[in-house]
């Protein structure tokens, strides 16, 4: 059986596929217009898109969906399976970036579903969010995830983890993420990542920001990858939920762009029609 949620245009955040200055960007970082090096809508149906040298990778439990889209007609769908409980659930997406890059700012729509709950586990509880990284995966290199952890209360609280020189560094706390209000609705993501300057330098940069509000601000970070391996060249969105859900948990994610510079663009509104959104993904 199908079940069926409606979403109003009250649920939805008022702000489309076209990009705004964030205030606490642009004042961070400048106010240079963006240089849009990659962007997808998911209209082609498929994961094809190519641009700027950027293009997607593998996926696990991600794809194309006509169910429920931030604006056009689809969007990609993260499909968490739901498992008992000490078991963990998977879904991610990779997109090859093309080239080394020391600075870039990710810009996407994620629908969080209404029925997101984040459960505690004995063991670990955190689950990836986005994670930037040196090709392949490993150490020493280049690499940094945003996670979220159980908050106790079904919600989500942030943080950052960081590699220096190879080794983990401290989890660095940004605070509360996702609360009830959240749920079964669109919100507006951007991160921007900037590596240091050099292994002696404390300048690497974390940040994150939700619907305009600046949800992570870690400058000065220290998180080297290494002599020859201090850049990044790939990046997964979503990822390993070691929580692992109850239930069947679908995330979307529309309007996915990658800029060298501070993201801008103009407000549109989102469609007025109600949109059925269909958690059996097709």
């Amino acid at each position: 059986m199908r079940a069926y949620l409606f979403a109003t245009t009250s649920e939805r955040n008022p702000m489309s596929k076209r990009w705004i200055p964030v205030i606490a960007l642009a004042c961070a970082v400048g106010t240079a217009q963006g240089a849009t090096l990659f962007s997808d809508g998911f209209e082609s149906g498929g994961l094809n898109r190519s641009e700027g040298g950027i293009s997607w990778g593998y996926s696990t439990s991600a794809s194309v969906s006509a169910n429920n889209a931030y604006s056009g007609s689809s969007s990609l769908a993260f499909v968490y399976d739901g498992v008992g409980d000490g078991s963990d659930s998977f879904a991610e997406q990779r997109l090859e970036l093309g080239q080394a890059y020391r600075e870039l700012w990710f810009g996407y729509d994620l629908y969080i579903p209404a029925n997101y709950s984040h459960r505690s586990q004995s063991g670990p509880s955190n689950n990836k969010f986005i994670a930037i990284y040196r090709d392949p995966y490993t150490n020493p290199g280049f690499q940094v995830n945003f996670s979220l952890n159980a908050d106790g209360s079904g919600g989500s609280t942030l943080m950052a983890h960081r590699y220096d020189y190879g080794s983990e560094a401290g989890i660095l706390s940004a605070g509360s993420f996702i609360d009830s209000s959240d749920l079964g609705r669109w919100h507006k993501i951007v991160v921007h990542v900037k590596v240091p300057s050099s292994g002696s330098a404390s300048d690497g940069v974390l940040q994150l920001w939700k619907d305009g509000e600046q949800m992570a601000d870690f400058t000065g970070v220290a998180m080297y990858g290494g002599d020859g391996q201090n850049y990044f060249d790939e990046a997964y969105l979503l990822g390993w939920a070691n929580s692992g859900f109850d239930q069947r948990t679908v995330f979307y994610l529309d309007n996915l762009v990658v800029s060298d510079t501070p993201l801008s663009g103009d407000v549109t509104a989102p469609p007025e029609p109600p949109t059925v959104i269909d958690t059996e993904v097709q």
